[in-house]
């Protein structure tokens, strides 16, 4: 990936998410299962929750005057009547845990003292409860594509109830509730009843993260997904290497980041993948890892012999190297086993391939790859060898049934199976 490729993609990302913001009013045009109309009784209060309370602001909220207060320990955020998911289900329980402190933790005061006698106290909101209603409610699952976000959240006293399909939708809705929880001037926690039907537009929302170029310390990372939580994305795409350095520490290969991270203090061991992992899981965030080929792959060659192509000048070898070697099929020995460790690391159903930013200049010096190429019968069109290269690597993880994203040069090069690949990835515009 290109650093043009990144800047525009951190720029634009959140431009299209902002301008196309979920309305405010508009009527429902996706329901899950259950989730019913609001009470026909209502009327919208206009400024009752001013609209920059909440983000992303829903598909459908209506709000009433009223407010309800929330008293930090009585309240509770439990599951409720006919929920498929139970105490057991760690991933609430965790969930519980965590807003209960966004709430109410993290308070300008920590002692909350009584209002005046002459206010009057708003009715008390005693709980929450959180009812999941798939049949298997995903508690130890990982999100995917296809995961169900949609939630229906109702503030009424004394019980307010946040219905979900899945626990994917359950999390949104509970960050919602949370947002709409805040400080009176007396220091009680308020909420203004309120009735939110909620499904994201877009069941692709994610944010790239460059560890390569910038190593990231483990904490900066997980800081990252708890604010991409707050903002209710939901794929972290992770850009673990390219050229300038190689921190993921392979399990299959450890000398690729012995020598090629920056040092090895800047790495991210076994252990540390599987917490993220597992952190953004807890979160609804998928994680999909990027490992960029047969570009960008600098600190590839650094801890792996023969794997990058020796570059020439006046038919003698300059020292330097190019792109991965695609003529050798010690490359695609290498590829195979180590994207076989990729994919059962992570757990995502899709792994992204790059392709993109190939500069063919250090293959066209190289006599083997010229030799090659004439008995190919691909000419001087080094994209065809790009295309065969890469065509290698999709049938590699194809066949650890993993999807394949790649950047859009790989369909600008005709590659063989770009086609085929159209129905069963995803493209992204570099």
């Amino acid at each position: 990936m290109g650093l043009v490729g990144l800047l525009l993609g951190l720029v634009l990302v959140p431009a299209v998410l902002v301008s196309t913001s979920l309305r405010h009013g508009a009527p429902r045009t996706e329901a899950g299962p259950g989730l019913g109309p609001s009470p026909a009784d209502w009327e919208l209060a206009a400024g009752a929750v001013p609209e920059d309370s909440l983000w992303p602001l829903p598909q459908w909220l209506r709000t009433s005057s009223r407010q309800l207060q929330l008293a930090p320990g009585r309240f509770q955020l439990v599951h409720g009547a006919g929920s498929s998911a139970r105490a057991g289900c760690g991933l609430l329980q965790d969930a519980f845990r965590r807003y209960y402190e966004y709430m109410f933790g993290h308070s300008r005061r920590r002692r909350w003292s009584r209002r005046p006698l002459s206010a009057r106290a708003e009715p008390e909101l005693s709980e929450l409860q959180v009812v999941i209603e798939a049949p298997d409610p995903g508690c130890d699952s990982y999100p995917h594509l296809g995961s169900s976000e949609a939630y229906q959240l109702t503030v009424t006293e004394p019980v307010a109830i946040l219905k979900a399909y899945e626990v994917w939708g359950a999390l949104r809705g509970l960050e919602t509730f949370s947002q709409l929880v805040h400080e009176g001037d007396y220091g009680s926690f308020l909420v203004n009843e309120s009735e939110i039907n909620d499904f994201p537009r877009f069941a692709h929302r994610g944010i790239l993260l460059d560890t390569s170029r910038h190593y990231l310390p483990l904490k900066s990372i997980l800081t990252n997904l708890d604010a991409m939580a707050f903002n209710k994305f939901n794929v972290l795409h992770w850009h673990i290497v390219d050229d300038q350095s190689f921190p993921y520490q392979s399990i299959y290969f450890p000398e690729l980041s012995d020598k090629g991270a920056y040092s090895c203090n800047l790495i991210y061991t076994p252990a540390d993948v599987r917490l993220v992992i597992e952190y953004a899981r807890l979160r609804g965030i998928r994680v999909i890892p990027e490992f960029d080929t047969p570009g960008h792959t600098q600190s590839w060659g650094k801890g792996q012999k023969d794997l990058l192509t020796p570059c020439y000048n006046g038919g003698q070898p300059t020292g330097s190297f190019g792109p991965v070697n695609p003529i050798l099929n010690t490359t695609y020995d290498f590829m195979t086993k180590f994207f076989k460790e990729i994919s059962s690391v992570f757990p995502d159903a899709y792994i992204h391939l790059g392709g993109d930013e190939v500069d063919f200049s250090c293959w066209k010096s190289n006599p083997e790859v010229k030799e090659f190429m004439k008995k190919q019968g691909f000419g001087s069109d080094y994209a065809k060898l790009e295309s065969y290269y890469i065509q290698k690597i999709l049938d590699i993880v194809s066949s650890y049934n993993k999807g394949q994203i790649i950047w859009q040069e790989v369909f600008d090069h005709k590659a063989q199976g770009a086609g085929q690949l159209m129905t069963a990835a995803l493209v992204v515009l570099a």
